[in-house]
């Protein structure tokens, strides 16, 4: 027997993660049609802005204030790697290009196990979604 509110909560949890993952895939594409580089470490990238959220909400209590910071942070990380890091690797082979972005990646990981353990974190949800 079908339970409304529970198919109504699971089909909203499947657009925001389809959603979600189109906007990650939207960004690798969109790497990839103007740099020309194969971005392994996109998605640990996508995980570094969660923590710079993550930090920035418990400093601030604000959800703005956290997609902002993660935002920026990412920006900042970003322009870094391309300008210290991905820029010798253009006239290189695509399997350089790779190599280099998933060892990026699995630093990127690393850290955050350092610095933050390998423990789930989590903030509550808005005043809204919570009724109050």
């Amino acid at each position: 027997m079908v339970n409304w509110p529970n198919f109504l909560s699971q089909l909203f949890n499947g657009l925001v993660l389809g959603a979600l993952l189109a906007l990650i895939s939207s960004g690798l594409t969109i790497i990839y049609g103007t740099l020309g580089v194969l971005n392994l470490a996109h998605g640990a990238m996508f995980m570094l802005g969660g923590y710079a959220g993550y930090m920035a909400f418990q400093a601030s209590g604000s959800y703005i204030v956290a997609v902002l910071a993660g935002t920026l942070f990412l920006l900042v990380v970003g322009v870094l790697m391309e300008r210290l890091i991905v820029r010798y690797f253009y006239a290189r082979p695509h399997e350089d290009q790779l190599l280099v972005t998933f060892g990026l990646s699995i630093c990127f990981v690393e850290l955050v196990r350092y610095f933050f353990s390998s423990q789930s974190l989590t903030i509550p949800p808005p005043a809204l979604v919570r009724g109050g």
